[in-house]
């Protein structure tokens, strides 16, 4: 989602910690790490904007994290894809944690700005743990199937 089209309620985008999920969460990012299992699994994307270049070294040492992030740049300058997996109640968690990435690892990027995020469910919690669906989360569905 661009900004431009992102939910005009901030409140859509506030984590459980009540950061907002686009600017990251590191208390998400820890807590993704040691999930619950019967939490759903997302696959994110963030396209993000930095000040300074990110190393070449530094970009290809994130392939190596253990929870498979990647974070590449396409072909305009200071502009960078963070992708990564996640457990979580909602696409708004997941975004947050996998952001929260970012701000966990200031080594790697001091300053940032996201400007696009997809998330997308890959498997859906158990019947015994509903998911909790949330606004933002139908919203990325019809824009993904319009009817």
């Amino acid at each position: 989602m661009s900004e431009r089209s992102m939910p005009h309620d901030p409140s859509s985008w506030a984590c459980p910690h009540g950061q907002d999920a686009r600017r990251g969460c590191v208390a998400c990012y820890e807590e993704s790490t040691d999930a619950d299992p019967e939490l759903s699994f997302w696959e994110v994307v963030a396209w993000f904007t930095t000040d300074r270049p990110i190393p070449i070294r530094t970009l290809q040492d994130v392939h190596h994290h253990g929870r498979r992030f990647a974070l590449d740049q396409p072909s305009t300058p200071l502009v960078y894809l963070l992708t990564g997996h996640a457990r979580a109640e909602d696409s708004v968690q997941a975004i947050a944690g996998v952001v929260g990435f970012l701000l966990h690892n200031r080594h790697v990027v001091t300053s940032f700005t996201v400007t696009e995020t997809r998330a997308t469910r890959r498997s859906v919690a158990t019947p015994a743990r509903p998911v909790t669906t949330r606004q933002t989360d139908v919203w990325l569905h019809d824009r993904r199937h319009p009817r």
